[in-house]
């Protein structure tokens, strides 16, 4: 099985329909024997008869990377992930103004490029990740996501000091393990999302970001 979801890629030279491959699985009995690979190849088909020009996915696994590098995905999505503890985090605070998820959200987004999704879409994924995951909040600049010792913030490097108090009033750990746009002066740059280009293959991204994984 694999899932799409349709949304808009925002890249340098405009915006482009894309859509998002989630949940991609073989039963563990039918694995090794290709058929998740040619499930993909008739998926790019598909998506380019509906004239999309790109399909994105975020891996599950670092191993996935490989996988999907084989069949024509390009990482072109990438973000620092910074481990810090809750003294540092106390240091670094700033006050705040604690906002709506969505405007900060759009706010964020609007900034950069990356996948953007509608409103509809961006509440169903708060709503899971506060059902499954674990808390949300958002201030004018920054909105941070917890789940477990895991943290997504985003916001400008200018406003860390606001993420900053948002994390430290959703949880009481002592460390965390953050997640943070690539252009962050701080944190080790790793891999994020990846795209199949169906179209316009010169479409170029900066700083480009997947604010959910949606699964």
């Amino acid at each position: 099985q694999l899932f799409l979801l349709p949304s808009d890629l925002i890249t340098q030279d405009g915006v482009l329909q894309a859509e998002y491959l989630f949940a991609a699985a073989t039963h563990p009995e039918y694995r090794g024997q290709g058929i998740m690979a040619n499930l993909l190849k008739k998926t790019g088909i598909v998506c380019f008869r509906r004239h999309k020009a790109a399909i994105v996915l975020l891996p599950g696994s670092r191993a996935l990377y490989d996988y999907y590098k084989k069949l024509g995905y390009k990482t072109d999505f990438f973000r620092r992930r910074l481990d810090i503890t809750r003294d540092e985090l106390s240091r670094l605070s700033d006050p705040v103004e604690h906002a709506d998820a969505l405007s900060a959200i759009g706010a964020f987004l609007a900034e950069r490029n990356g996948l953007w999704w509608d409103n509809d879409a961006v509440t169903y994924a708060l709503d899971e990740h506060r059902l499954f995951r674990g808390p949300y909040a958002a201030s004018k600049h920054a909105f941070v996501c917890v789940s477990d010792g895991e943290a997504t913030c985003l916001c400008e490097p200018q406003y860390f000091g606001e993420c900053a108090t948002l994390l430290l009033e959703l949880s009481d750990r002592n460390r965390f393990s953050l997640i943070l746009p690539s252009d962050f002066p701080f944190g080790t740059l790793e891999d994020g999302g990846m795209i199949f280009r169906l179209r316009y293959r010169d479409a170029k991204l900066r700083d480009a970001f997947i604010s959910f994984a949606m699964d």
